[in-house]
């Protein structure tokens, strides 16, 4: 019997000290990534909401099924045409044409990984300053959740890159 308490105490002990360890490596993290695009913010936002043209220059969102709008839930095709997706059903917040798209989508359960995602469209003179931001938040996020989080800048660079060549080819938008 002795033996049997000695071991439920050794166990919880180091269910605590497990539980200490993800509230310390748990966080909040947020990066972004910019680029200047020699068109006026209406332009960018005319590529930026076609979402049925994803395929042709996004290396970052190959397919979005859904409507931007406010509320309602969407459907997102990460990655490349030449790998498997992975697929996410954010929420959409935001939608200001011309000025911002925001949505908040989550793996598995609310508060375990969520991502806000965030573009942002800039007036600056004759061109537009477009901002990503992607704020990651829940039990998951932290020190071991860097290298995705690294992936992810890198594909919103690739993203922006794709968009500025797109908006800047196209002579007007419809």
């Amino acid at each position: 019997m002795r033996y049997f308490k000695l071991i439920l105490v050794s166990l919880a002990m180091l269910l605590v000290v497990a539980l200490i360890a993800v509230v310390l490596m748990h966080g909040k993290r947020e990066i972004a990534a910019s680029i200047w695009i020699d068109r006026p913010p209406a332009d960018v936002w005319c590529i930026l909401a076609d979402t049925r043209e994803y395929a042709k220059w996004n290396p970052m969102i190959s397919r979005i099924n859904g409507e931007l709008r406010t509320g309602s839930v969407i459907e997102i095709d990460l990655g490349s045409q030449d790998s498997d997706p992975v697929v996410f059903h954010p929420t959409v917040l935001v939608v200001q044409p011309n000025r911002e798209l925001r949505w908040l989508g989550h793996v598995g359960t609310a508060g375990i990984f969520d991502g806000e995602h965030r573009f942002q469209l800039e007036a600056r003179g004759t061109g537009t300053r477009f901002v990503q931001i992607e704020r990651f938040s829940g039990w998951l996020v932290g020190h071991f959740t860097d290298s995705i989080l690294d992936d992810t800048l890198d594909q919103m660079k690739a993203m922006d890159s794709a968009l500025k060549r797109r908006v800047e080819a196209v002579r007007r938008c419809h």
